[in-house]
């Protein structure tokens, strides 16, 4: 935990962009009677009665004192293919519109077309916030669309997709809808795909005579100067047991070397695996023969994900 005193404005900003965000235009009149347009993802809901939203701008920012002295502004939530958008209005220019397509709403501000929603305002309050300026505007009027909204996460741009958890809001097909429970669930899936492949594995280490727990033990050392020995139990799926007892058979017979916490191949371990590998990329390709290979690379990118969310 960072203590306030000692807070490292980077990291802080880091941290802070764990938290996704909508990407907003905000735009208004000038002082001088052009128009002025801020990107800004500090957009929030403040209240339903009376409807009210807040942004704030940074306190240098050239265009402040058109937002506080302006009696109405209007923010465009940008939609996920206005990224070009969210940039041009985020640079310095002396004329942000020109070139720009817009429309005047009735109290002449711009509002930007394409966008997942608009929502014209009055100006409620402004408050200090210590190096921004907070400006509460009230809800005149508002419009939505079905486009998906651009989000900002970790310092990129990003769109939304529904969560696993929300499959009522996903059209999901009526073969899918009429599986069982177990049929549809992540577990079970996982648990028979695993097996499923390794029974075609199986086959293969059966006719080149080699045990099942000595292939995943082996296997998950190729490629790798060593392991440590809860990294290597981890990656072969063996409980204590049955991998401290395949660990010192492996070493007994010299195809691994174990030295302290670190376990590794030998040139003879290498000699024994390297061929098998050849067999099982083979069938791991026959299992995911229906996809191609983006949808491949992405399928095992994705387990790994879950893998690691889950660990």
């Amino acid at each position: 935990m960072t203590a306030a005193e000692n807070l490292d404005p980077m990291r802080f900003r880091n941290a802070l962009g764990k938290f996704a965000t909508g990407v907003t235009v905000v735009t208004a009149k000038d002082l001088e009677g052009g128009y002025v347009g801020t990107t800004a993802s500090s957009f929030n809901s403040v209240s339903l009665d009376p409807a009210l939203v807040l942004w704030s701008i940074d306190n240098n920012a050239r265009s402040l004192p058109a937002y506080e002295k302006g009696e109405h502004f209007v923010v465009n939530m940008l939609a996920a293919d206005q990224v070009s958008v969210s940039n041009h209005f985020a640079r310095q220019q002396e004329d942000k519109f020109d070139g720009m397509d817009y429309e005047l709403n009735a109290e002449g501000i711009p509002v930007l077309p394409g966008c997942a929603a608009t929502f014209e305002c009055k100006l409620y309050a402004t408050y200090e916030g210590g190096d921004h300026t907070i400006i509460v505007g009230e809800v005149i009027r508002f419009d939505t669309s079905n486009r998906k909204t651009l989000l900002f996460h970790q310092g990129a741009y990003c769109v939304s997709e529904y969560h696993p958890a929300a499959e009522n809001r996903v059209a999901i097909p009526a073969n899918e809808k009429q599986m069982s429970f177990a049929e549809n669930y992540l577990p079970y899936l996982l648990a028979r795909g695993f097996y499923q492949v390794m029974d075609k594995i199986q086959d293969m280490l059966n006719r080149q005579g080699m045990a099942e727990l000595e292939y995943r033990v082996l296997a998950s050392l190729l490629g790798l100067k060593n392991r440590t020995r809860k990294d290597l139990q981890h990656y072969s799926v063996l409980d204590d047991e049955s991998f401290e007892h395949e660990l010192d058979r492996l070493s007994n017979e010299g195809l691994v070397n174990v030295e302290g916490d670190q376990v590794s191949l030998t040139e003879t371990g290498k000699e024994h695996i390297e061929p098998l590998l050849l067999i099982a990329k083979a069938n791991e390709a026959d299992a995911l023969g229906q996809f191609n290979v983006e949808e491949a690379l992405l399928f095992k990118r994705y387990l790994r994900m879950m893998l690691e969310w889950t660990a």
